[in-house]
């Protein structure tokens, strides 16, 4: 029962932060928008009528979407509505926000996925490779790839490998949704940029590992690395991987901005810069309030299953 409850008392803790973090994140969406240069009645009837823009057009968009009203008033009616259930309608576009958003949401949560799960595996795989060699060649040479493969930021990561896979090989679409295997380079670009720093806290955690008790007493038995790194290494192993995998994670979200616009995606980093850009309120807000609860929901897994691994984190404190 003393489980169940730091369990449960986790998820509660996380869904109050998810509430927190993504209120916080979509009214910096607002005040973005808000002190963006320019009328914003005018950048919502260009977006809306391009070149039949007029005065009349500006008037008329000031008075449809509420944006003659005080700011206070807007940004209040909007937490209104969220909390009815509702995200509004698109200034530019007149449709609802929560479909749009959540289509974005689907690609760039797509992406993440198969980012972070290549990320994970080759962190462990290359983690153990790495420490159970310590200070050997293979260790020396991990070390100096990551490091290397740190210090270069992502976006010039997908340009090394839209150079290499999609302009010199042509094995691969360089950007867009249409075309089959459109996702391999966006979330390659993801993998790489979360890899480094995975993979050593791996090797930190095998070398730290291999120390113990069970390990050593394995290896003097006689048994097969595998069966020690099965059964001894790897629970122990997982533990601070995936502890700090969460918070890299969440910090690695902002970075999927910079790939949906390199890969000209249409994921939540693109929905919201073009919404910001357009002075479109609703779904900038909508975008920042689901890319704020993305952070916390993955901090939050993460803990749980820190937790799960760790018998000793779920006594009630």
């Amino acid at each position: 029962m003393s489980a169940l409850r730091g369990i449960a008392g986790a998820i509660f803790g996380h869904l109050v932060a998810a509430a927190g973090v993504a209120l916080a994140v979509a009214s910096l969406a607002f005040v973005a928008v808000q002190m963006a240069p320019g009328d914003i009645a005018f950048r919502i009837a260009e977006a809306r009528y391009g070149e039949r823009i007029s005065l009349q057009t500006v008037d008329h968009a000031r008075q449809m979407t509420g944006i003659d009203q005080p700011i206070v008033l807007q940004y209040g009616r909007w937490v209104g509505s969220v909390f009815a259930g509702q995200l509004g309608r698109s200034m530019i576009s007149g449709r609802d926000v929560g479909p749009e958003v959540w289509r974005s949401f689907e690609t760039t949560m797509s992406i993440a996925f198969i980012g972070v799960s290549l990320a994970l595996i080759l962190s462990l795989a290359l983690g153990f490779a790495a420490g159970m060699r310590r200070d050997s060649v293979v260790d020396r040479g991990f070390l100096v790839v990551s490091a290397i493969l740190s210090s270069i930021p992502s976006f010039l990561l997908g340009i090394i490998l839209i150079t290499v896979f999609a302009i010199g090989l042509r094995w691969l679409p360089a950007a867009g949704t249409n075309l089959p295997g459109h996702m391999i380079l966006p979330s390659c670009t993801l993998a790489l940029a979360l890899l480094p720093e995975l993979s050593r806290v791996a090797r930190n955690a095998v070398v730290r590992t291999m120390q113990d008790f069970y390990p050593t007493y394995g290896r003097i038995k006689g048994q097969s690395w595998l069966r020690i790194v099965l059964r001894h290494a790897l629970r122990p192993t997982l533990v601070p991987v995936i502890a700090y995998f969460g918070p890299l994670v969440a910090h690695t979200i902002g970075g999927l901005v910079v790939i949906d616009v390199l890969f000209n995606l249409d994921g939540l980093g693109t929905r919201l810069i073009e919404s910001v850009l357009a002075a479109d309120i609703p779904m900038a807000m909508g975008a920042g309030l689901l890319i704020g609860i993305s952070v916390v929901a993955i901090n939050g897994l993460s803990d749980i299953a820190v937790r799960l691994l760790d018998p000793r984190l779920l006594q009630v404190r």
